[in-house]
Parts: C-alpha cells; sequence; structure tokens
C-alpha cells in the first residue's frame, strides 16, 4: 500500500505546494502594485490578496483529506483482493513499509493488516481535524469582514478575541496531541504486529540507575527486553528487543552454520551450505544488515543484532524467513 509520501499524486501535490507558493508571492506583489496605483490598497483591495492565498492553503487541506478519507480506503480494498504469494522476495527491502506489508500478504494476515490500518488512522484524522480549526479561525474575520457579518465592535476587541482564539487553539492542540499519541501508539502496535501473525507477550522493564543517584537526580533504564512472539509458516517467531540489542529466533531445523555481517555484507562462514553462499550473494550491501549475527542449527536459526533504528528486527525476521526459504529448497 502506497504511503503518504509516495504516488504520482504526491509528487502532484509538491508541484502545486511549491509552484502555487510562487505564482501566490509573483500574483501578490503584482497585485499590490496595482492596488496601489489605484488607492486601493486597504481594506477595498483585501480580498484580491487574502483569496487566493484561502483558495491554495483550501487546496492543502483537501489534498489530505483526500488522502485520509478516500485514497487510503481505496488501497485497502485492494489489498483486501491480494492473493497469498510466495515469500516476499528482495524488492520488498524497497522500504520498512514495503517489507511490512509483503510480510503480512505471505506468511501473516491480510485481514489483520486492514482493520488495524482503519483503526490507525482514527487518531490521525481527529488530528487533523482539529488542525484545520487553526486556519479557519484564522480567516474567518477575512470572510466575514467581506460578507458584512462581522459584528460592530471596537477594532481592539475584535483583534483581542482573535488573539485569544489563536491561544486557546495553541493549548488544545497540544492537548489533544499528547491523548491522540497514547491512543496512536498502542494502535500503531497492533498495525504492524497482528498482520504479522505476532504479539508482545512481555513489555519492556524499567528499573532504577543506581550510579544516578549519587548526582542530582534518578535516570530509568532497561531491565528486561520487550518479547514478542507469535507464529508464521507454521513455525514458532521469538523476538527479544531491549535498547539497541534484538534476537530474532525462528524454531526450525537446520544444518549448522554461521553468517556474519562485515559492514552490511553478509558473510557465511566456511561451514555454511552452497545454497545459502548463492543466495546472500543476491543481497546486496546495505546499511540494514549493519550489526548482525546469524547462527543456525538443529533447533533454528536466530540473528543477533547490534544496531540503532526503530524495529530493526523486522529486517532479521525477512532475512531468517529468507534463509529457511532458500534451504528448504534444496
Amino acid at each position: 500500500m502506497k504511503h503518504s509520501h509516495e504516488g504520482l499524486d504526491y509528487k502532484l501535490y509538491k508541484i502545486y505546494i511549491w509552484g502555487g507558493l510562487a505564482l501566490l508571492v509573483i500574483y501578490t506583489i503584482v497585485a499590490a502594485f496595482i492596488l496601489e496605483s489605484r488607492n486601493k490598497l486597504g481594506v477595498a483591495g483585501g480580498p484580491f490578496i487574502i483569496i487566493p492565498l484561502m483558495v491554495w492553503f483550501s487546496g492543502i487541506m483537501l489534498y489530505w483529506w483526500w488522502v485520509f478519507l478516500f485514497r487510503s480506503k481505496k488501497e485497502l480494498k485492494a489489498l483486501a483482493k491480494t492473493p497469498e504469494g510466495d515469500f516476499p522476495g528482495i524488492k520488498s527491502l524497497k522500504t520498512w513499509n514495503t517489507l511490512h506489508q509483503a510480510m503480512a500478504i505471505s506468511g501473516g494476515d491480510v485481514d489483520e493488516l486492514i482493520k488495524n490500518e482503519k483503526k490507525a488512522n482514527r487518531p490521525i484524522i481527529i488530528w487533523f481535524g482539529f488542525m484545520n480549526l487553526l486556519p479557519c479561525w484564522i480567516f474567518a474575520p477575512f470572510i466575514l469582514g467581506y460578507l458584512g457579518f462581522m459584528p460592530d465592535i471596537e477594532p481592539s476587541i475584535l483583534l483581542g478575541v482573535w488573539l485569544a482564539g489563536v491561544i486557546v487553539w495553541i493549548v488544545l492542540m497540544i492537548i489533544v496531541t499528547y491523548l491522540l499519541l497514547g491512543w496512536g501508539s498502542r494502535a500503531s502496535e497492533e498495525v504492524y504486529l497482528a498482520p504479522l501473525g505476532l504479539e508482545v507477550t512481555r513489555t519492556l522493564g524499567l528499573t532504577i540507575d543506581i550510579t544516578s543517584l549519587i548526582g542530582d537526580g534518578q535516570k530509568l533504564i532497561p531491565d528486561n527486553p520487550t518479547i514478542i512472539e507469535g507464529q508464521r509458516y507454521g513455525k514458532l517467531v521469538h523476538i527479544e528487543t531491549i535498547g539497541k540489542y534484538s534476537l530474532t529466533f525462528i524454531e526450525t531445523k537446520l544444518a549448522e552454520f554461521r553468517v556474519q555481517s562485515n559492514q552490511g555484507k553478509l558473510t557465511p562462514k566456511e561451514n555454511a551450505p552452497k545454497e545459502l553462499v548463492a543466495a546472500l550473494k543476491s543481497l546486496r550491501k546495505a546499511k540494514r544488515w549493519q550489526g548482525i549475527k546469524v547462527s543456525a542449527g538443529p533447533k533454528g536459526i536466530a540473528i543477533h543484532r547490534e544496531s540503532k533504528g526503530t524495529n530493526m528486527w523486522l529486517y532479521d525476521l525477512w532475512l531468517a524467513e529468507f534463509v529457511i526459504d532458500k534451504l528448504k529448497q534444496v
């Protein structure tokens, strides 16, 4: 599924943003020059400058409403018709999102992906709707004034009310953002785990750093790792993450071998099966493979990672399943 920064429509949107802004600046300068020459640069000439700005800004908001309300639904319907294919290939490694979707379709649960995508979109739509209130409030005095609906009150009082509304919006926006971040984080956890057939079975534990007590305050540090478990392709999956460290394990029966990452290039040890050596040659050197060690044997395959990044274990899960798939074909 395409994301908000992908696709032809987003490229056209960027052209609209920057091209429209350039035209708006040129138009404003020309309009101000003409209105000045006709002595209409004051209130009477206001609509000639404000209305184009409102139209440009409305186009931005309408685009994102279309993305959230219509494009996402269309893509989810198309995703629902996607047949479960073979193991996701190397092309799925393009981005984290493309990999997640491919692994949900193959070995995961597409229906769960669709359901949780909808759930994760709700806090985004609410946040964006609340965000739209600010430009509406900013442009409201101009619209009401041009339509003749502005109450006959001192301009200073109207300005005070207008500024107070902006301040109230900022305060409410901070509160709403804080609340929706909590909602969104809980929803996003289900969005990327449940479609993969996985779930959190133990959350990250925190403890007090004893050395911090010597200073001015105390600091919490990770104590126990977050544990993620489930089944994919009928095999038990066990993942542990804590800080920059992670362990990804799949229960299966393989020959014993080791693979190490040399600056992002996966290099098998001497005892690795020749089929694995050939398969790893197809994987280019990349940052995603930095800091990992692969070990396999009769009990399963494990990938240890020491590298920064969010949810990098997904690449390790793909790599483990990639190795199993290639050796299964022998």
